[in-house]
């Protein structure tokens, strides 16, 4: 992604920054520090700022802009392009500019051993960390110096970010809001730029427990990857927080003044990379007898960041969300992110079922990471395929996360292709299920929200619906069937397969009739008989109904059934089953599938 902003207006080039450390040095040989002495070092501060920036703008080489490029995206003055990694090109920084900052950054610490100042020590760690010389500025943001100490916490988180040690970064965070002043507080705790303007009302407008709350759960289910210790994602949303506040009052790379309009762009696109200069020579035009500058700095995202938070449409309740990865492609996104760990990440293929056992929930999550493959069934191949696969290990895990804040449980295992299970209390829950290659920095995830209640005495109920594997054979329990669940819902027209279900609560040799068959068309995953018989009757139903009767003992009844998928049109469709038992409620559950083309 690139952004830019208005046309700068032409300026005088800087003077040599070799000289600034020296005038900086000559402050500190004059003894006491008077008050006007602060001032000016301050003021001076501010100047050298504004002038390494504008001499690292006059660095870099500008390039004709494309004829007929349109914003994709306006925030205010700054214009939005989306693009791919073949635009995503920029200059190198010129040696030159590297030696400017340095230079720059020994005038700061000079600046700062005069006067303790808050902008100064800011200034000092953002430039520390943008020539890389990470360690020192964990130094700085740790011996602090300043009586806010707020701001030494979240200097220091931001470096241990950069760092890419998100733990500790994120407890230094916690310790800067702990610090803040309530004002301070409430906006960086809000969801200012990430949301719509019409959920961030809603969010502001409930009671200060509920924000906290629902606040803690929405970045909790925007971690990337439960896999990895620590939330990368809040502590890259507290960073971005931090340079916002160190560019508020400076001089931006980008040229013109610190607005909202660049706050905006920063928190919902994040830091960026490089920058670009480009121009468009047919538009200058004399304007008061000179000519008017229409460079513009353009500033580079991450080519492969992508949408990562949770859906605040479902903040409300998070496990009601439906079997999505919520990974959306940057035209789709509100805000954009890249984990170094990670770039990139890919949707999941996936199948989760919920099962009874004696008061507890029984999760079962198949999964097979893919890349696209033209000669593959469905276009997509599985990753780790033979004769052309990944070779590295795979890390997976299974994540349950409850929606009202409690531990998460999980599970991990070690092959790239498979079916892991948790057993665990009945509940509200967004699942995880996740596979990483670490040696390529890839990752496949898919989530979704996962709901059980204890079943009431006297009801009947009945587990969700799991296919299994092509060509696997009928099997007589659940622990039978779990190694072949399919990983995906993806089938072809007149593909046999099996279809396993549990009924719970049945009576002892209790008649049920049992239909299964295909709807067109996608209803809310895991479906329950109030949303879902209005579409079981469809114009053209494809169904099945046999007789059935429950168990000859108090217990789960296992079922299973081969079907043969109809000559069905490619797209989106519902596998559903319906018992109907006599004087009782029938009992629905669907499964949604996908029918792939023929080939």
């Amino acid at each position: 992604m690139r952004s830019s902003i208005r046309p700068l207006t032409t300026r005088g080039a800087v003077l040599a920054c070799v000289t600034l450390a020296l005038l900086f040095s000559s402050a500190g040989a004059r003894g006491q520090t008077t008050p006007a002495d602060s001032t000016r070092i301050l003021k001076e501060s501010h100047k050298f700022q504004e002038e390494f920036e504008r001499y690292r703008e006059s660095r870099i080489p500008p390039m004709a802009q494309p004829d007929g490029q349109v914003c994709d995206e306006r925030i205010g003055t700054i214009c939005i392009w989306f693009g791919g990694d073949e635009n995503e090109r920029f200059p190198a920084e010129f040696r030159e500019v590297g030696q400017a900052r340095v230079e720059f950054i020994r005038s700061l610490f000079d600046g700062f051993e005069e006067i303790k100042d808050r902008w100064i020590l800011g200034q000092l760690v953002h430039y520390l960390v943008e020539s890389r010389n990470i360690g020192e500025a964990e130094r700085v943001a740790n011996e602090c110096g300043i009586t806010e100490t707020w701001w030494c916490s979240a200097l220091l988180g931001y470096v241990l970010h950069i760092k890419t040690e998100y733990v500790p970064a994120e407890a230094a965070f916690r310790e800067s809001l702990a610090a803040m002043s309530d004002a301070q507080y409430e906006a960086w705790t809000t969801p200012r730029f990430i949301f719509t303007p019409d959920a961030r009302d809603e969010f502001e407008r409930a009671a200060p427990a509920e924000r906290e709350r629902k606040w803690e759960l929405f970045w909790r289910l925007s971690d990337p990857l439960f896999l990895f210790e620590g939330n990368d994602r809040l502590t890259d949303h507290f960073a971005r927080l931090v340079v916002a506040e160190n560019r508020r009052d400076a001089a931006d790379p980008m040229g013109g003044e610190w607005d909202e309009f660049q706050e905006e762009t920063l928190v919902r696109y994040g830091r960026n990379i490089g920058y670009s200069r480009v121009h468009n020579p047919g538009r200058t035009m004399s304007l008061g007898g000179g000519l008017q500058d229409t460079r513009r700095m353009v500033s580079h995202h991450h080519p492969k960041s992508r949408g990562y938070l949770f859906p605040e449409t479902y903040l409300e309740s998070p496990s009601d969300i439906p079997p999505e990865s919520w990974i959306t492609a940057p035209r789709e996104a509100r805000t954009w992110y890249a984990p170094p760990y990670a770039p990139e990440i890919r949707a999941l293929e996936t199948q989760v079922g919920r099962f009874r056992r004696d008061g507890m929930m029984l999760v079962v999550g198949a999964y097979r990471p893919t890349i696209a493959d033209p000669t593959a069934f469905g276009g997509v191949s599985s990753a780790w395929r033979e004769g052309g696969g990944i070779a590295g290990p795979a890390n997976t895990a299974l994540f349950l996360i409850p929606e009202d804040g409690g531990e998460s449980v999980y599970v991990q295992g070690t092959e790239p292709e498979g079916v892991l299970t948790i057993e665990t209390l009945p509940g509200h829950y967004v699942s995880g299920l996740e596979v990483v290659d670490l040696q390529g920095r890839q990752a496949w995830r898919a989530r979704q929200g996962v709901i059980q209640r204890p079943l009431t005495a006297g009801l009947v109920d009945v587990s969700d619906l799991l296919i299994l594997r092509e060509g696997a054979t009928l099997p007589e329990s659940l622990d039978e069937a779990i190694p072949d669940v399919r990983p995906g819902v993806r089938l072809r027209p007149g593909e046999r397969f099996a279809v396993v279900w549990e009924a719970y609560g049945l009576g002892i040799l209790e008649p049920i009739q049992v239909t299964i068959g295909f709807n067109q068309g996608r209803p809310g995953f895991l479906s329950r008989i109030g949303e879902f018989l209005g579409v079981i009757a469809p114009d053209r139903p494809v169904d099945v109904t046999f007789d059935d009767v429950g168990p000859d003992r108090v217990q789960a009844a296992f079922r299973s059934v081969m079907l043969e998928l109809p000559d069905l049109e490619p797209g989106d469709y519902t596998l559903h089953l319906q018992l109907d038992l006599f004087g009782r409620t029938p009992i629905v559950t669907s499964r949604p599938i996908i029918v792939e083309g023929s080939q």
